[in-house]
């Protein structure tokens, strides 16, 4: 799943893609990709949120291009009115690809259910963040979970276990309401939260993130290492079933 954000402030790529001649020759460099994660607003934590509106005017213009992709698409959003926008255009416009609602907010609310009784070619990716409300989505770092190690593993499974559903998607959201210690834990033992929740459908998204970055001590601008080292990493993860790599370089990751 390859990552375009139409954003000027993401801490990863923001400004990047802001034109339509940069976003289609990115994506001749993420070669072979089984979707497109196309976001519209930073949810990084040093970051103000904005409103729906504000997010629709930014993603817009890119909308014909992702309609046109002969692979799945992804739009990350915790604003329902967006996501239903697309969604309906989906439907008018009858896009063969399938669409996924990557939900950051961790709310699997009516709109979530909604959004999956609305087609079979809609999938719904359930993200772990503790914010309380939608409004809060930005704020995760602030609404962490004081459990550690396999207390926190466990209570992570027994958040998702309830949703599980065949075209909903599990995102532990690495990054998200967790300190640097329970991002790692996560990872070091992902497929024992796969086995706990009994759901096969998964999605992994750490690229670039401050707490790969903090292990190897380094910055966003030490890109090719990260990227390189995110590649790594993601090879040493036991992992079974169906897991979707969320990712800002799919060209260098090859056959995991």
């Amino acid at each position: 799943m390859g990552v375009m954000n139409f954003t000027p402030d993401s801490f990863s790529d923001g400004g990047e893609f802001n034109q339509r001649g940069r976003f289609e020759e990115k994506l001749k460099t993420f070669g072979s990709v089984d979707a497109l994660d196309a976001g519209a607003e930073s949810t990084a934590p040093m970051n103000g949120s904005i409103t729906a509106a504000q997010e629709w005017g930014r993603l817009e213009a890119f909308l014909p291009l992702l309609m046109a992709s002969p692979v799945a698409v992804s739009i990350d959003t915790y604003h329902p009115e967006t996501i239903e926008r697309v969604a309906q255009l989906w439907l008018q416009e009858k896009i063969p690809v399938n669409l996924f609602w990557n939900d950051v907010s961790g709310k699997f609310d009516h709109f979530a259910r909604s959004f999956l009784s609305s087609s079979e070619r809609f999938h719904y990716v359930f993200c772990h963040n503790l914010a309380p409300t939608r409004e809060l989505t930005g704020k995760h770092m602030e609404f962490l979970s004081p459990l550690e190690e396999r207390d926190f593993l466990l209570d992570l499974a027994h958040y998702f276990r309830p949703h599980v559903h065949p075209r909903v998607i599990f995102d532990p959201c690495l990054g998200f309401s967790k300190t640097f210690e329970q991002n790692w834990y996560v990872l070091n033992h992902f497929q024992e939260l796969q086995e706990a929740t009994g759901h096969h459908r998964w999605l992994l998204g750490f690229s670039r993130k401050s707490f790969l970055r903090r292990r190897f001590n380094l910055t966003l601008q030490d890109r090719e290492e990260l990227d390189r080292i995110h590649g790594e990493v993601l090879r040493s993860i036991p992992m079974t079933g169906e897991v979707w790599i969320r990712t800002h370089r799919p060209e260098l990751l090859g056959e995991l």
